[in-house]
């Protein structure tokens, strides 16, 4: 393949301008949709450098069935979902997208596919598969589906909310000997996809690669909150009291990205330029296994005292809450002044920010 850009973390261009991936083999991929708003397709066909199209012809991806990019729906996709679960034909990869329904007494008959529950299909299919992926916080953890007070008994592949187990059982492994590989996010950054089943088709994701929720630690070994562009503001607790205004917004404005277990500000999404702090939209930690119940209010920061009870997850509370009133007491003049200010302003004796 002649020249062009290619981001995927493990691929490297030969002399001879060709992708060298390693020792990815031949894989058969199935993707199916539960409880779902089909978000994680839409990131995943945002996919760039590569594309969807050449990350599967790169990494020697058969897609079996997508609703969305499947040539065929309907009655015709259940003699493919038998072949896979009765072993006629190899089933590596099944990516589960949204929550599995239980309901109404765990008959799962809220949701059906094919004349019996879609959650029977997702149980065969997971037991036939070699890997199983989790696209999405609902497919991890339950997410939105299991908000509230879950009419829908919804919940994630191996886990309900943060709690082992989830419709297939804390025990669950596929052929392959793994758990569960979930890739949360509302939506997951495609970029996340993509690597994994990059990871999985070149057998470089290992047992130790997951961290407690299982998901890949090269992804979400990090907070949201590293790399914002607001840290400075941040730092010496300089806060914004209204959006569109400059200063950090964890304070009073509700954001969680300390709380956000994922590298967005790093990878950043649309076209790698923004992302939700960036765009000054608070981030609400829709990778958490909390999410969405265990941060209600979104665009509020509910506090004791002065002190946000959403506290940081990098540094130890007693310290965050020694240090935070010193910071204030250091914050430059021109922080106090562009954290409540629309645009940068340049204060006397300092240089404009």
């Amino acid at each position: 393949m002649k020249s062009r850009s290619f981001s995927v973390r493990a691929g490297c261009w030969t002399k001879a301008g060709e992708v060298s991936l390693g020792q990815n083999k031949n894989m058969n991929m199935l993707w199916i949709q539960s409880g779902s708003c089909g978000g994680e397709t839409i990131s995943f066909l945002n996919a760039e450098q590569p594309d969807i199209m050449t990350a599967f012809h790169l990494l020697n991806i058969e897609l079996l069935w997508h609703p969305t990019l499947g040539s065929i729906g309907g009655h015709e996709v259940i003699p493919v979902l038998k072949a896979c679960t009765d072993g006629s034909r190899p089933l590596d990869i099944l990516v589960v997208e949204g929550a599995v329904y239980q309901g109404p007494r765990g008959t799962g008959q809220y949701a059906c596919f094919g004349g019996r529950p879609l959650m029977d299909w997702v149980r065969d299919l997971a037991n036939a598969a070699g890997y199983v992926l989790a696209a999405g916080t609902c497919a991890s953890f339950g997410g939105i589906a299991a908000a509230g007070r879950n009419p829908m008994d919804a919940t994630g592949l191996q886990f309900y909310r943060s709690r082992p187990g989830g419709f297939l059982g804390e025990n669950f492994r596929s052929s392959s000997g793994f758990p569960v590989i979930n890739l949360p996010g509302c939506p997951a950054h495609p970029d996340w996809m993509v690597e994994t089943l990059l990871d999985l088709s070149s057998g470089k994701l290992n047992l130790s690669d997951l961290d407690r929720f299982q998901r890949p630690r090269v992804f979400y070994g990090k907070l949201a909150h590293h790399a914002c562009p607001r840290n400075e503001y941040y730092e010496f607790k300089a806060s914004a009291e209204m959006y569109s205004q400059q200063g950090c917004l964890f304070e009073n404005l509700g954001c969680k990205a300390t709380q956000c277990e994922s590298d967005c500000n790093e990878r950043l999404w649309l076209g790698r330029t923004g992302s939700c702090t960036r765009g000054g939209f608070p981030c609400i930690s829709c990778t958490s296994p909390k999410f969405p119940d265990g941060f209600v209010p979104f665009f509020e920061t509910r506090k004791i005292g002065d002190i946000p009870t959403t506290l940081p997850l990098d540094v130890p509370k007693a310290w965050y809450v020694g240090i935070s009133g010193l910071a204030k007491l250091a914050c430059p003049e021109r922080l106090k002044v562009n954290a409540v200010s629309f645009k940068s302003v340049e204060t006397e004796g300092e240089t404009k920010s």
